[in-house]
């Protein structure tokens, strides 16, 4: 995270100061993330605190220092790696996640976990980390059924019952096969909307790209396929007429793609040129969608 903003084509245009916190429990290792920190030239706005502790612990300790005395969390992006899974409370989350302006990507090992549902003594801790003992009605799934009851709950479950806490998955593909993901949760839609094009610009990782698993699986690759997108919009606006601005909201929050890249031109112009979309509104030119284009599905 330190070198992606020192390689950041746009640092100049970040005049804040930015504040590193690192937390690992392991001595050894801290030392040794002190050695790799301590060999970047890093810039004045930058400064990098380690603590040596669990995360539960020292961070749980940092929010009650900031809540008694009433102060608001400077805006904080997270970067939750836990090493197995007793270390990530969702409680803990929850109170970090309730000041404005903190974001969390959350990585989530899901077939390693699934290997301790079901095992006697591992109750407490599965049910710290989904805050809920939901996590019981897994045992009634096997499999990859199994783990993908747990993904949908654990997303679920990061949305803290608000409907203004929004919530993507992104699956990482690996040698040892998939349900390794990554949880990003705001409560701001821009930052939504920057986090889903990073993830459009990744690279390949080991021959493969970020995939999307919140909804349907959608592949992150330079020419994509909307068809999945034309047929979650179809059936969120049915026959109703809807506008333009609806259509890249609801792109936005409730799939994969995104309304600059991947709404009008790869999805909306092609359903419109095969008549499955009718505008409503006058244009000077057909296929294209100014400001308050009413449009409907045929």
């Amino acid at each position: 995270m330190l070198k992606a903003f020192i390689e950041h084509t746009q640092r100049q245009l970040i005049t804040a100061d930015l504040l590193y916190l690192f937390i690992e429990e392991r001595h050894d290792r801290i030392e040794r993330l002190r050695e790799e920190v301590g060999a970047l030239n890093l810039p004045e706005q930058v400064h990098v605190h380690f603590e040596e502790g669990r995360f539960e612990d020292v961070f749980t300790g940092l929010l009650d220092a900031i809540e008694s005395s009433g102060a608001q969390l400077a805006p904080t992006f997270a970067f939750i790696d836990p090493f197995g899974y007793t270390g990530n409370p969702m409680d803990l989350a929850g109170r970090f996640l309730a000041f404005q302006r903190c974001e969390a990507l959350v990585y989530m090992p899901l077939p390693f976990i699934n290997r301790f549902v079901g095992r006697a003594g591992q109750e407490q801790a599965l049910t710290a980390l989904f805050g809920s003992e939901r996590w019981r009605e897994a045992l009634s799934h096997q499999g990859a059924a199994r783990i993908q009851f747990l993904h949908e709950l654990f997303q679920e479950q990061l949305r803290f019952g608000s409907v203004n806490r929004l919530v993507r998955s992104f699956e990482i593909p690996t040698a040892g096969g998939n349900g390794y993901r990554l949880y990003f949760t705001t409560g701001s839609e821009k930052g939504l909307e920057k986090m889903k094009e990073a993830m459009w610009r990744a690279d390949p990782l080991g021959g493969e790209r970020y995939q999307d698993t919140t909804d349907e699986l959608v592949l992150f690759e330079p020419e994509p396929d909307t068809s999945q997108l034309l047929r979650a919009l179809q059936a969120n606006f049915g026959g109703r007429p809807f506008s333009v601005e609806e259509a890249a909201r609801f792109t936005l929050l409730s799939t994969a793609y995104l309304p600059n890249a991947h709404l009008k031109t790869r999805t909306l112009a092609p359903a419109e040129r095969s008549d499955r979309l009718e505008a409503l509104s006058p244009r000077k030119r057909r296929t294209t969608y100014p400001a308050g284009t009413q449009l409907r599905f045929r």
